[in-house]
């Protein structure tokens, strides 16, 4: 696993590997004997003299070395559980060797993965996930470990690259999270990029719009430019005239258009590799949801479909997410709650947890067998929740729903749904994040809907649309962003 490079340069053999744990063991093992011999000495000499024992300090450095702190100690370490309060000692010697072992195995990782060159394989998110894992405890620097550690970051090089493509993106614009789950189209914005004496309002935004580029270049296969001849340094140039705005500005890949409100208006020119980074982001948000179809627009017509999703949309919700829907549903006892794409239960089961009496609608026939069997939900409806009445059910308290987004059907689904709510009443729908921002007639009625409903107002927040953490259904099979929308129905 370590055999080559990406440049196809020779990287370590897990011999060599081998040899650099071992020498890592053998200078924990010299700094202890270091320590040991400090010890002793330091007791001898407190013995012979008059002056007694004298005690290094570091009290007073603001830069104070926990390792040398460590070193000099000679008295038994003390600690706190945060949680129960419980007093530990440890002996001193045991305390430094602890410190040591950490700081020369956190050296070790940064050392190993700079010389293997594998710094240039981790995207943004990967490199701060490697160092915040050393901050306080590193795993021992081992062969398994090293083997595991670095074995995983080669194999997964392609798809960390493509996620530091998409994260990029994802930061330039948060309306890219809607332009058909994966697809970034001719035009991007960024709100309010200068402010108004035409400085940047936020320096990661200038950084963010020269990692965009880079992407660019990189795929076109051309260096990096400096700062003064990047598409940000021009936008910085041109930001300092502010009576010359709004004005144009031209880059090597795209057209990009300032506004005296500091709004940036970016279209892509280069239709060829703007096709390339969507075939990149395609490969890692993954087709496997409707938004990847070949024609990726939903139909031009508000009226819901009348087929089902593509595997009937059966992309099943985490643990995690469905803690967070519940939490945003705020259920309570004996409330009735509605789960229209029920699948395995995954939010019908906390909810009714909640206390709540719950209704699962189910269009796949084994699952909504074992609804009833397995999970034993009274109410099971097995069929398709959108060829269901409103008016042949009492109004429901609470709705939760993930349901299937194939080329806009969540809005299909939310819109339906919003008839069997009662007024007053709460729903919270896990939804494609095109939902919240795309345009066609589809996305436009559920909009109006949206407008409509009040937000649910927790802990005074009024925001209805939520985003939900970056792979949030990897563990289905796709990296498609996602969002929650928290809605309640008016008073009547």
């Amino acid at each position: 696993m370590f055999e080559q490079s990406r440049a196809g340069q020779e990287l370590m053999t897990p011999q060599q590997i081998t040899d650099i744990c071992e020498a890592r063991d053998q200078t924990i093992a010299m700094w202890l004997d270091l320590y040991d011999h400090y010890h002793a000495t330091r007791d001898a000499a407190g013995r012979l003299s008059i002056a007694g024992t004298l005690a290094l300090s570091t009290s007073g450095d603001r830069c104070e070395d926990k390792l040398t702190k460590a070193f000099i100690t000679a008295e038994p370490q003390r600690k706190a559980d945060r949680d129960t309060g419980k007093i530990t000692e440890t002996a001193a010697r045991e305390h430094f060797t602890t410190v040591l072992t950490q700081t020369v195995d956190r050296r070790c990782w940064r050392a190993l993965m700079d010389q293997l060159g594998f710094d240039q394989l981790l995207d943004e998110q990967a490199r701060r996930e490697f160092h915040d894992g050393l901050r306080d405890t590193p795993a021992a620097f081992t062969p398994e470990n090293c083997a595991a550690t670095f074995g995983h970051i080669w194999g997964s090089r392609r798809e960390l690259y493509l996620r530091g493509i998409a994260n990029v993106l994802a930061k330039l614009d948060r309306r890219f999270r809607s332009h058909d789950g994966f697809k970034i189209g001719s035009r991007l914005i960024i709100d309010r990029a200068l402010n108004e004496w035409g400085s940047w309002d936020r320096y990661e935004r200038r950084d963010t719009l020269r990692d965009v580029e880079r992407v660019f270049r990189e795929l076109d296969g051309k260096p990096p430019v400096s700062e003064s001849q990047s598409i940000a340094g021009l936008v910085t140039d041109a930001g300092r005239n502010r009576a010359n705005l709004p004005t144009v500005i031209h880059g090597d890949y795209w057209r990009l258009r300032i506004f005296k409100n500091g709004n940036l208006h970016i279209w892509f020119e280069n239709k060829d590799l703007l096709n390339a980074v969507n075939l990149l982001l395609a490969e890692y948000y993954g087709e496997v949801i409707g938004d990847g179809y070949d024609t990726t627009e939903a139909e031009d017509a508000p009226g819901f479909h009348l087929t089902p999703a593509k595997n009937f949309g059966a992309f099943f919700t985490s643990e995690d997410i469905a803690k967070k829907v519940i939490e945003r549903a705020e259920i309570q006892p004996g409330q009735r709650v509605l789960e229209p794409s029920a699948g395995s239960a995954a939010l019908a089961k906390p909810a009714r947890d909640a206390g709540a009496e719950v209704t699962c609608v189910e269009i796949q026939p084994g699952l909504a067998h074992e609804l009833g069997v397995l999970h034993g939900f009274a109410d099971v409806i097995e069929g398709d929740f959108l060829a269901l009445n409103p008016a042949d059910f009492a109004p429901f308290d609470r709705i939760v729903m993930n349901p299937p987004f194939d080329r806009g059907r969540d809005c299909d689904h939310v819109r339906h749904a919003y008839e069997f709510l009662k007024p007053g009443g709460v729903l919270v729908a896990i939804m494609s994040a095109r939902a919240e921002f795309a345009e066609d007639k589809r996305h436009l009625a559920l909009h109006r809907l949206v407008e409509q409903a009040a937000p649910v107002c927790r802990w005074g927040r009024k925001d209805k649309w939520f985003d939900l953490p970056p792979g949030s259904f990897a563990h289905a099979g796709t990296n498609v962003n996602t969002v929650v929308l928290a809605i309640r129905k008016p008073d009547r």
